[in-house]
């Protein structure tokens, strides 16, 4: 059985450790935890192994981005109960990319 701790922290403490980790990319994906566990800012450490060192993510928002704990993801969220692991979406581009050619319909007589 996995054990869950969560440890609250004031938000601005957790955004300066985090770093660049936040916020997270598109494309990334990220754990959401249960609200109910009452702590949205601070630490989630996940204890896979009865007796031994668990692991500590950096938990922003409810959310646990990408960061040098590890990969997190599925295999993470799977540890954790009520979380669910989501994908960043990647914007869509707002016009099409310029290819750098001229157009077929370009004529220079």
């Amino acid at each position: 059985m996995t054990d869950v701790t969560l440890y609250a922290m004031p938000r601005e403490d957790v955004l300066s450790y985090l770093g660049h980790d936040w916020p997270p990319r598109p494309g990334a994906t990220v754990v959401r935890i249960d609200p109910a566990g009452g702590v949205t800012d601070g630490i989630v450490s996940v204890y896979a192994t009865p007796g031994r060192p668990g692991v500590s993510w950096w938990l922003v928002d409810g959310i646990i981005p990408p960061q040098g704990a590890g990969a997190g993801g599925e295999a993470l969220a799977a540890l954790i109960p009520g979380a669910v692991a989501e994908l960043i979406p990647i914007p869509e581009p707002e016009s099409p990319p310029w290819t750098g050619g001229w157009s077929s319909s370009t004529s220079t007589e």
